[in-house]
């Protein structure tokens, strides 16, 4: 077995939470294989990119929040990769909110990871900063 029992539910409970923001985007899937388990692979260029391995939690919850937060402070559609993505305080708001709320349609609130969600903006946030630093 790829998972644990544990960690199957855990992360069929992080993808049914977040299922409408996932078929809302057309540039990227979660699909899973019972050979490998659930793999992140992106679907606007299949070839530019190659597939991820989601093999815990909280690699699916950086990928998602990543993704989520990205769509905030760079819009693919305004915005080129290489840009700045260093976010305001109002977007910092905006994201915690926007992945706050998907979280919450988790059995149990998702409340589990809302420290998670708080360390992971900060680490995002820190890691852009440093990035403007070096350029």
């Amino acid at each position: 077995m790829i998972y644990t029992d544990d960690v199957k539910k855990e992360l069929d409970a992080i993808l049914k939470a977040f299922e409408n923001y996932i078929d809302g985007q057309d540039y990227f899937d979660i699909v899973y294989s019972k050979k490998i388990g659930y793999v992140w692979i992106v679907a606007d260029e299949p070839g530019a990119a190659g597939a991820e391995q989601l093999d815990t939690p909280e690699t699916m919850l950086d990928n998602l929040f990543n993704d989520i937060i990205n769509d905030i402070v760079a819009p693919r559609s305004t915005t080129h990769l290489n840009e700045s993505r260093i976010m305001t305080e109002s977007e910092k708001v905006k994201c915690r909110r926007q992945i706050a709320a998907i979280l919450e349609r988790m059995e149990g609130g998702g409340t589990e990871y809302l420290e998670y969600l708080d360390e992971y903006i900060q680490d995002y946030q820190d890691r852009y900063a440093e990035a403007d630093k070096t350029c």
